[in-house]
């Protein structure tokens, strides 16, 4: 990995991609494989997305993280897009050696999603810049954004989420169980944390990926993991389940009344596009879903969207398409349409 001076990263901001091109599923998760179908793909889209809409000026690294095996292949892939030296990738083992505990462990057959989250609390380690972006490859940059988009006086925009907009986009019963499972999330988090779930608001859930982190107090959280359970954090998580690295990072900063401190709360709209994001099945919205041009474009909020690769496509492709690949270059051609002074 290069070396980087600190002050050229001055009001520049650092972005994490955890990334695999395969990823190894039990029998009873073999409808998830699809994730792996378009993998490529779906990584190209979200680079050439985020080359064309967010400020290159204004970017201090952008640090790919994937199995050693698949480092020169996963280099080849940027090649054909960039050779711009700051996009950088690094073998998980360089970093997090001990990864492999996580996967191993394979907690309710999510050993992988453990793993990659692992990942993004261990970045804080690596990069050079004291707020980085946590990203994944499902993603797609929607709008034009720069450092100051995210930044603000040096505090970075969070998502929220609240009951409302979950009553809002989704069908009750899913609206009901959502909440369950990110409290249940939460609270498991927090006594890791060996911190009362009193802190957390009960109705109020911060977004999830992609998230701006602050590397300062990553390592202070995961440090007091280890003090709580007197060995090393990656050790801790990998015994558990049912955490998220959200759940333990804002929990810490919720226990220490820290997150409006170090954060502009948004909105379910304000990095990610909840509401324009593929996050559910189609079945479990309230209203129909189009994801055609004017979907996503038509109303300037959120930066970024997701399209869960863990979705299969028959529960939310539109039938106009054949296939996930037709759809991705779609969105490739709207952008270009809709930004066409972008690539200057």
């Amino acid at each position: 990995m290069p070396e980087l001076n600190r002050s050229d990263c001055e009001a520049k901001l650092s972005f994490v991609l955890p990334f695999t091109l395969r990823e190894d599923f039990c029998d009873a998760a073999s409808w998830r494989k699809e994730v792996n179908e378009d993998a490529t793909a779906r990584f190209l889209l979200l680079l050439r997305s985020f080359i064309y809409l967010f400020a290159q000026n204004d970017l201090c690294e952008f640090i790919v993280i994937c199995p050693a095996a698949q480092c020169t292949t996963v280099r080849n892939l940027i090649l054909t897009t960039t050779n711009d030296p700051r996009y950088i990738v690094i073998a998980e083992e360089e970093f997090a050696p001990a990864l492999d505990t996580v996967l191993k462990a394979n907690a309710e057959d999510r050993g992988g999603w453990y793993a990659q989250q692992v990942v993004k609390l261990a970045a804080h380690r690596i990069v050079s810049t004291r707020h980085y972006f946590v990203l994944d490859s499902d993603l797609v940059c929607i709008r034009p954004c720069s450092y100051a988009t995210f930044v603000i006086d040096r505090r970075p925009l969070l998502n929220v989420e609240s009951a409302v907009d979950y009553a809002r986009l989704y069908r009750s019963s899913f609206a009901t169980a959502e909440m369950g499972i990110k409290t249940a999330r939460r609270q498991k988090s927090m006594r890791i944390l060996g911190v009362n779930v009193e802190f957390a608001d009960p109705i109020r859930f911060y977004g999830e990926t992609p998230v701006i982190l602050s590397a300062p107090h990553v390592m202070s959280m995961l440090g007091e993991v280890e003090r709580v359970h007197d060995k090393g954090w990656v050790a801790v998580l990998a015994s558990e389940y049912g955490w998220t690295e959200y759940g333990l990072y804002f929990g810490y900063l919720d226990a220490l009344r820290l997150t409006e401190r170090i954060y502009h709360l948004g909105n379910c709209n304000t990095i990610l596009s909840l509401e324009k994001s593929i996050w559910q099945e189609t079945r479990k919205y309230q209203s129909v879903r189009r994801y055609d041009c004017s979907h996503f474009f038509d109303e300037d909020d959120g930066f970024f969207v997701a399209i869960q690769s863990w979705i299969p496509k028959n529960e939310w492709l539109p039938n106009r398409y054949d296939s996930k690949l037709q759809f991705y270059r779609d969105i490739e051609k709207w952008l270009a349409d809709r930004y066409p002074k972008s690539a200057d």
